[in-house]
């Protein structure tokens, strides 16, 4: 309920018991819409609130939050609501000076209130307000963003207009300061998720998540009573590229490689770097037949890069061990044999592939 419907329902009292019910009232909602300000991690959500609140308390207006982006010089991210509907708004860059008032409220760290100031054109967007209070909201002396509320029909703000808007603004700024924390949260967290599944170099997977994602496709796929494939690979004379032309030209190789098998098991399985120049791959649900089907296209991809280890015309290639995994043990069991296969592999005279 709105301060004006609850005001409405009062019935009679005198000048002075209106005033301590309206006091009483202001209170109450504040309360109850700072309440709901310190459950939301949404700018947007938090803007409707407040334009919510504001528009039934004391009729249509218009509202509006935006992030101060100190380092980049600018006001952005900017959540401005006017007939319930949200309003578009550029961004605002600090060169624009005081040509816009928000920027003045944060810049000057001060609030403004401009009363009775019809012009042809609106201090924002929207309708031409009448009468628009703009403040910055701050943390610790650092300002993070600003806001403003703006009206029509009457030409000065109420006192009371504005002690609302001067008790929502603290719990305004703690809002969307968590709003802002949170959002370098799960920034972090999503750089600290990819570090974890991620090579750096490569953007396959690293070892560690190759095991927990293949994982769980080798032990549905043995319940299942289907076959699975481990592949463990080795760049042959890749030494000689990092001996001879430096490791930066080293790493290139290693990401053209990547991309190779990134490519051939896309929607087929799973690609990871075990380390150095050694790569493992897994498949599931497939024959032998097209499991060697598979390496020979890997080993003709890789021959294709043209990948020179040193100025003879020395060309780097490709080993391949293959496991066909057939019992319920630990992933990491079957590494014992898949390196002594890959071993076999590189000892090949003819195609680098042994498969077991």
């Amino acid at each position: 309920m709105s301060l004006k419907k609850k005001m409405v329902n009062n019935g009679p009292h005198t000048e002075e018991a209106c005033k301590l019910m309206r006091e009483k009232n202001i209170l109450y909602f504040i309360r109850e819409i700072t309440k709901a300000l310190l459950s939301t991690s949404s700018i947007e959500e938090m803007s409707k609130m407040v334009y919510t609140f504001l528009k039934d308390s004391y009729g249509e207006c218009t509202i509006g939050l935006a992030v101060n982006y100190p380092k980049e010089k600018k006001i952005s991210d900017c959540f401005f609501f006017e007939e319930d509907k949200r309003l578009d708004f550029e961004e605002i860059l600090y060169s624009e000076g005081s040509s816009s008032k928000l920027l003045k409220a944060v810049l000057n760290k001060k609030e403004y209130i401009y009363e009775k100031k019809r012009k042809k054109t609106s201090v924002f967007i929207g309708r031409i307000p009448s009468t628009s209070f703009f403040a910055p909201l701050i943390i610790e002396k650092d300002v993070i963003g600003a806001f403003t509320f703006q009206i029509y029909e009457r030409d000065i703000f109420s006192i009371e207009e504005i002690e609302v808007c001067r008790e929502l603004i603290p719990f305004m700024t703690i809002a969307l300061n968590n709003s802002l924390q949170n959002k370098k949260i799960l920034l972090a967290n999503k750089i600290l998720e990819k570090y974890s599944k991620y090579d750096d170099l490569t953007g396959i997977y690293n070892r560690r998540f190759f095991y927990e994602s293949f994982d769980k496709i080798y032990r549905r796929s043995i319940l299942e009573d289907e076959k699975v494939f481990l592949f463990l690979m080795d760049l042959n004379n890749f030494k000689g590229v990092n001996d001879n032309f430096g490791h930066f030209v080293g790493d290139e190789v290693l990401i053209e490689v990547a991309e190779v098998l990134k490519k051939l098991f896309f929607n087929r399985g799973e690609v990871g770097r075990y380390g150095g120049d050694e790569f493992l791959c897994g498949i599931a649900k497939v024959s032998k037949k097209t499991v060697i089907e598979l390496a020979e296209k890997i080993i003709d991809k890789i021959d294709n890069l043209d990948i020179h280890y040193n100025n003879s015309g020395g060309k780097v290639g490709i080993s391949i061990g293959i496991l066909e995994l057939n019992s319920k043990k630990d992933l990491r069991d079957y590494f014992l044999q898949l390196d002594e296969n890959l071993y076999k592999a590189k000892n090949s005279t003819t195609k680098k592939i042994f498969i077991s």
